[in-house]
């Protein structure tokens, strides 16, 4: 059920995505439609609208839920939701003052609801802020407005890993190794900071348009020990569970820089194989059988015996044996790479880039100044 068309204007002024002035001319562009006058309704205005790049789909659909939004987060507007694959639950926005675009992750939680647990979560976010690596996405600034507390991230276009694999047509193994090389490249960068990942999976690789390759993470939740005794009703254990190393079937394993050398190792057969090294079954099966089964062997399905071996290294069942640092994976993998295909660039940054990263600075500058202002004044007041 949508609201009224004069309900729907009123609570466009009001969403402050439209000035009384912009909708006053709108309408009147409106009635000139043929059969606005006698046809028209809500829906078929909010298709004009966007027709007219007035407003978007997604917030048009807010309006004629009777709500006014919110759509405005200190300096971004909201313009559209994402449904689907990895960043899921997330919204694409724009920087009013550059028009740049973003993506914002909205922080809720223990750790967020807490002022005590939430200091330290915005010190760990904050060293995260302004690192830039070919391999990783960007995390541009940590907002907090006191109501909302948001994570700014750079708007990626492109797909999913997850979305290319095929049982039917596996990827070639040059490119299959050269997808796993970035994401050994951005691992690495992550292992340097003293980070571990704890999901390394297809879902969670991202290839650019122009085929550049950055590991996706979750910069807010650390990795927590894999607990196969709690219950999984979202299926992300089972969907992690193609990926886990050995060694999480001691109770309480924590992620660790081999259990993700390991999930990169499973990520790259899947990609030369169509399918993950043991399919099919719950949790512990899964899990006990990455313990206890060797893998097939991928020359039996005629990957080259170079790229079998390193496969066979890199998802040792005995750590020890694994390669102990994923920048050594990089570098074997480096010589299995096309090298035509070797360095892929990131896609031409958005015009709009450099004026927003000098936007979001000053802004902080200015922030850390006021702050230094307010110090006298509360020494003053003890």
């Amino acid at each position: 059920m949508s609201v009224p068309i004069s309900e729907f204007w009123k609570l466009a002024i009001k969403s402050r995505l439209l000035t009384a002035e912009q909708c006053e001319q709108l309408y009147t562009s409106f009635g000139q439609v043929k059969g606005a006058d006698t046809c028209g309704n809500a829906r078929t205005l909010t298709e004009w609208l966007i027709s007219k790049n007035a407003l978007t789909r997604y917030q048009t659909r807010i309006l004629l839920s009777g709500r006014s939004g919110p759509f405005f987060f200190g300096d971004y507007k909201i313009y559209d939701s994402i449904k689907q694959g990895p960043f899921a639950g997330m919204f694409r926005a724009v920087h009013t003052p550059t028009s740049h675009p973003v993506v914002l992750q909205f922080l809720t939680g223990p750790d967020v609801e807490s002022p005590g647990l939430w200091t330290g979560l915005e010190a760990r976010l904050q060293r995260q802020v302004g690192t830039q690596y070919p391999h990783l996405y960007r995390c541009f600034e940590v907002v907090d407005s006191g109501t909302f507390k948001f994570l700014v991230i750079e708007s990626l276009g492109g797909i999913s890993v997850e979305d290319t694999i095929s049982a039917a047509e596996p990827l070639a193994p040059q490119e299959a190794c050269r997808i796993a090389r970035c994401a050994a490249l951005g691992l690495a960068e992550l292992h340097q900071m003293k980070a571990v990942h704890g999901d390394v999976r297809p879902r969670h690789l991202w290839i650019e348009n122009g085929g550049n390759v950055r590991l996706l993470r979750d910069p807010v939740g650390a990795p927590a020990p894999v607990v196969l005794t709690q219950p999984d009703a979202d299926g992300t254990l089972l969907a992690r569970a193609d990926y886990l190393a050995p060694e999480f079937l001691q109770h309480g394993k924590k992620p660790d820089a081999l259990t993700d050398i390991y999930a990169l190792g499973c990520s790259l057969y899947e990609l030369l194989a169509g399918r993950p090294p043991f399919p099919g079954g719950d949790v512990h099966q899964k899990i006990n059988r990455h313990a206890n089964q060797p893998i097939q062997p991928l020359e039996q399905m005629g990957i080259p015996q170079p790229i079998a071996q390193l496969v066979t290294y890199v998802t040792a069942k005995n750590p020890s044996v694994r390669y102990q640092r994923v920048a050594q994976v990089a570098e074997q993998l480096t010589p299995l790479v096309d090298p035509d295909r070797l360095n892929v660039q990131p896609p031409a940054p958005a015009a709009t880039l450099a004026v927003y990263e000098r936007s979001i600075q000053q802004n902080q500058t200015l922030t850390a100044t006021t702050e230094d202002y307010a110090l006298p004044a509360l020494f003053l007041t003890r």
